[in-house]
């Protein structure tokens, strides 16, 4: 299992939860796990195939520049961080 940290900006595709708790050995098929429990999850942070360039993971507070075929270990935590806008 993978523990995926919801940012509050995606959080209304998840009913609110701001943490999730999903099978998956690769980033793709947590984020498919997640959008099985939060129809629509999957397509706000993929595109064309890969994750889309606002979003960030960290991987057990480690952020790596992350495609979806990068495995994970189990218990994992995956914390998705939006990018931060300003100048």
């Amino acid at each position: 299992m993978v523990l995926v940290i919801i940012p509050a900006t995606l959080r209304d595709s998840c009913a609110g939860a701001s943490k999730l708790e999903v099978p998956g050995t690769t980033v793709g098929d947590v984020l498919r796990a997640v959008d099985s429990r939060c129809p629509g999850f999957y397509n706000r942070v993929v595109e064309e195939g890969r994750i889309r360039p606002e979003l960030a993971f960290a991987i057990n507070g480690e952020v790596y520049p992350m495609a979806l075929h990068n495995t994970l270990a189990d218990g994992a935590e995956i914390a998705i961080v939006p990018a931060l806008g300003g100048g």
